[in-house]
């Protein structure tokens, strides 16, 4: 490990040597030759990585924003640019100049969970200073280099390079250590990191140039290709929801209008490369929203081969825990891929606009079942509203029936849940969320007894339409903001 007083031995030799970068004619009014950081200043700035404020000023000292720093990371990586047409974040506006920029690193650099009472809205801040935190750590994320040695993390972890160490989250300190580690980002003289404290422009500019000092070669997942133009018309002004038939499980694909995409679930193991095959044929590289409903196999089951196979935005799922080995794979898995996790619980907004989706479930004061502890989430764009109620049973359905009013609850289709089973879908409940459609995720002559008698007839005597994976296949719905169809 790097010690402290080597750690400022390199923050200075970083001043005056600068490593093989050509020194290049000031590109700026306020960037001497002489200027320690000129030479990495001019550098990206001929690359199109960074500029300036169109007067011919850089403004070196000034503080990085947090907008600033995503299209500066997107253009030095070559992460490709979002082609999202809603915004992730309660405070980020689809018509400014860095929504394409922040929308690109969403899993790379979060936003924040909003600490007002009653506000379960996340929000980006884009004009907030970054920190020396913000920027290693994204970085770090789209690099994706190997940490396993420093995991389990230690709670001593930095504690012979920065005196301040522990005031690092120790969740990001594994990042800062290994950019430590490369050279890209030093402490002080005196041997400190201060991870809260802003990054100036000049700063920015010697991290980003000691990690990527070739041209845009850094970034190599070949699954984050920008979406044709075929992709972008795909779903526009409809939303299409893909029931999947994966047998004795769940899996849900979401086409939202405009571009993006979201993922319930993904059944069995031996399910996952079937589910992956099939969101490929649709033309789509990376899931904007994965939602992993609860930690069972039949759920999360193929999760391993979906965060393999493609870009992730972020994920939610509830802080109910398993101890099985597919749960164990599927954290480890995160981790490895450094995907950003929310938690997924009542009363969270994951998209708002003329498209919502608000999770409903699990509450605060839900069971330590894991099948009550699943992510119930409502989905509506326009006129129309889809509930899927992951394996949540009877004690969920009446926690939700007491914390929302009953046009929370209406909706015109629901995915039964827990495929069917009696321990699901009472009367009160059906009765309701008043469907029209129902759709129902078992496999054909399962030894549960999947649907049951029971609900089949609660939905039959309320009138609602069902459709059934066991019988009908894959159940494709698309609506338009004001009608629903089944398509083929």
């Amino acid at each position: 490990m790097i010690k402290k007083n080597f750690a400022a031995f390199i923050l200075i030799l970083s001043i005056f040597c600068f490593g093989g970068v050509s020194v290049q004619a000031a590109a700026f009014y306020d960037v001497p030759d002489d200027f320690w950081a000129a030479p990495y200043i001019s550098n990206l700035e001929s690359r199109g990585i960074i500029s300036g404020y169109g007067d011919g000023y850089f403004l070196p000292h000034n503080n990085v924003q947090r907008c600033e720093y995503a299209k500066m990371l997107v253009n030095a990586s070559g992460l490709p640019l979002s082609n999202l047409r809603t915004s992730p974040y309660a405070d980020l506006d689809v018509n400014e100049w860095y929504f394409p920029y922040v929308c690109s690193i969403t899993a790379q650099m979060p936003g924040y969970q909003s600490t007002t009472p009653g506000d379960e809205r996340i929000y980006f801040k884009p004009e907030d200073n970054a920190t020396r935190e913000d920027v290693t750590v994204a970085l770090m994320r789209v690099l994706n280099y190997d940490l396993s040695e420093y995991y389990p993390v230690s709670d001593d972890l930095l504690s012979d390079v920065f005196y301040d160490y522990a005031s690092i989250p120790k969740q990001d300190r594994p990042y800062i250590a290994e950019a430590v580690k490369r050279g890209y980002i030093t402490g002080t003289q005196e041997g400190t990191f201060l991870g809260s404290n802003p990054i100036t422009r000049c700063e920015v500019s010697a991290v980003l140039w000691r990690a990527f000092p070739e041209e845009n070669l850094a970034y190599i997942e070949s699954s984050a290709e920008t979406p044709s133009d075929t992709l972008l018309s795909l779903g526009v002004n409809t939303l299409t929801v893909h029931y999947l038939d994966v047998g004795q499980g769940d899996s849900i694909f979401i086409e939202l209008p405009s571009g993006g995409c979201m993922l319930i679930d993904a059944s069995t193991a031996d399910r996952g490369a079937e589910i992956c095959t099939y969101i490929k044929s649709l033309g789509y590289s990376r899931i904007d929203y994965l939602i992993a409903t609860h930690p069972h196999a039949d759920h999360i089951g193929g999760m391993l081969d979906v965060i393999n196979n493609f870009d992730i935005g972020c994920v939610y799922m509830p802080s109910a825990a398993a101890t099985t080995k597919t749960y164990e794979n599927f954290l480890s898995a995160l981790i490895e891929k450094q995907i950003q996790v929310s938690e997924a619980r009542a009363g969270v907004n994951i998209i708002r606009g003329e498209l919502s989706a608000e999770l409903l479930a699990p509450s605060e004061t839900d069971s330590d079942d894991l099948n009550n502890s699943s992510a119930v989430l409502k989905l509506i764009y326009g006129d129309n509203a889809f509930l899927f109620m992951g394996d949540a049973e009877k004690e969920s359905e009446e926690a939700i029936m007491a914390a929302f009013d009953s046009g929370v609850i209406d909706s015109d289709v629901i995915k039964i849940g827990h495929h069917g089973s009696d321990t699901s879908s009472t009367f009160g409940f059906i009765a309701a969320v008043s469907p029209e459609y129902a759709v129902i995720s078992c496999g054909a002559g399962n030894s549960y007894g999947h649907p049951s008698a029971q609900t089949l007839e609660t939905l039959m005597s309320l009138g609602v339409t069902v459709f059934r994976t066991d019988i009908d296949g894959t159940v494709k719905l698309q609506s338009d903001g004001t009608n629903i169809t089944q398509i083929n």
